[in-house]
């Protein structure tokens, strides 16, 4: 009966509890009173808030969670953009327009802005206390400011690779228009000999031929300059045009810091693979000058030969073949070393955004960097 009537006292007063279940639990087990269990669930209330912002939230699960508080915040690049320090400031503002522009960026900015206001709430630090006790981490600015980061690297290099691309083409395109009106100077006198009646017709039908293959090789050149510009054009959100103005103005492949992104990179099998590449086409572009000389030196010697009429033109065709083709393998390999260093840079950049997730010791802006094979797995 006494233990009803305290139940009843209580219930008379005041029956809307704020947890009604913890309340009927706590009144029927232990006879406290509402005054009591109300000061009770405020003092616990108030100790959980206090933990949470005083520096339990800190705390990891026994499991151990894979982002930490003391984490880089999203303001905190390791360092500066690779394509900010390349000699070629087309590239860098092409690069920076396709990034501010693109809606997919902008969409991810604004989500990560979102966070980083909400990440000051309390609410969102209790979630993410109570988070790491149930192994179950919610969106948080580190992640979304790593997700953002690879998400312009891998942007980056696709506006580079086209880039690139488009150099390449352009740099072929004007070799091949330099030879065509050498072959052209060639037919001339080939026909003028025949004419003469000093040799057959095969010379002026081979260099018809050689004028008729440049000619196509030229059209689709051209063919796939325009497409590599149109590519160009919408990864960079420029108008076609405006980008046309831009690279009219002679440049070739872009020289890229290909010894800082070797340097930079990491120490596994992929970094490994990236590397190899790189120095495969170093050693192709180390070994093309002094080919490059020689298929120059007897291009000259049997254009010399033939105009002296000691020579022949088949020889003539050959020799002026092989020095296109030489000059064609130096412009793919430049463009290739270029790609190369694209590659490990972006590889670096990516590594470098996942290990601010993991790297506790990192806590504010000036960070230093990585070092180079502090890969983290």
């Amino acid at each position: 009966m006494a233990h009803e009537s305290v139940v009843g006292a209580g219930a008379d007063r005041d029956t809307s509890y704020h947890s009604p279940i913890t309340a009927s639990i706590f009144a029927s087990c232990f006879g406290f009173r509402r005054p009591l269990f109300r000061t009770f669930q405020a003092l616990w209330i108030g100790l959980l808030v206090l933990c949470t912002l005083g520096g339990c939230a800190s705390l990891q699960s026994p499991a151990g969670a894979q982002i930490s508080e003391a984490a880089v915040s999203a303001d905190s690049a390791p360092s500066m953009p690779w394509w900010t320090e390349v000699d070629d400031p087309l590239l860098a503002r092409l690069i920076d327009h396709g990034l501010a522009a693109d809606p997919l960026l902008v969409r991810e900015a604004r989500v990560l802005a979102d966070l980083q206001a909400r990440s000051q709430q309390w609410r969102f630090r209790l979630a993410r206390w109570v988070g790491r006790m149930l192994q179950q981490m919610p969106d948080s600015p580190e992640v979304q400011a790593v997700r953002l980061a690879d998400a312009r690297q891998r942007k980056a290099a696709r506006i580079a690779r086209g880039y690139v691309e488009v150099r390449r083409l352009q740099w072929n395109l004007a070799l091949r228009q330099a030879f065509q009106d050498r072959f052209h100077d060639d037919a001339d006198f080939a026909r003028w000999r025949y004419e003469a009646g000093l040799v057959s017709g095969v010379d002026s039908g081979l260099a018809a031929s050689l004028i008729g293959t440049n000619a196509s090789a030229l059209a689709d050149t051209r063919a796939r300059l325009a497409a590599a510009e149109a590519t160009l054009a919408r990864r960079a959100a420029v108008a076609p045009w405006q980008l046309g103005l831009w690279i009219a103005d002679g440049a070739q492949v872009p020289w890229l810091d290909a010894d800082g992104a070797a340097a930079a990179a990491c120490d596994d099998a992929q970094a490994a693979g990236l590397r190899a590449a790189l120095a495969e086409a170093r050693a192709r572009e180390a070994a093309l000058p002094e080919l490059e000389r020689d298929a120059e030196r007897t291009a000259d010697d049997a254009r010399a030969a033939y105009r002296l009429g000691t020579g022949d033109f088949a020889t003539l065709y050959v020799a002026q073949t092989a020095q296109l083709s030489v000059r064609e393998a130096r412009i793919d390999t430049r463009a290739r070393l270029a790609r190369a260093a694209i590659d490990l840079w972006t590889d670096v950049g990516l590594r470098r955004n996942q290990a601010r997730l993991r790297e506790p010791t990192l806590s504010s802006v000036g960070d230093m960097p990585l070092a180079a094979g502090a890969c983290r797995d």
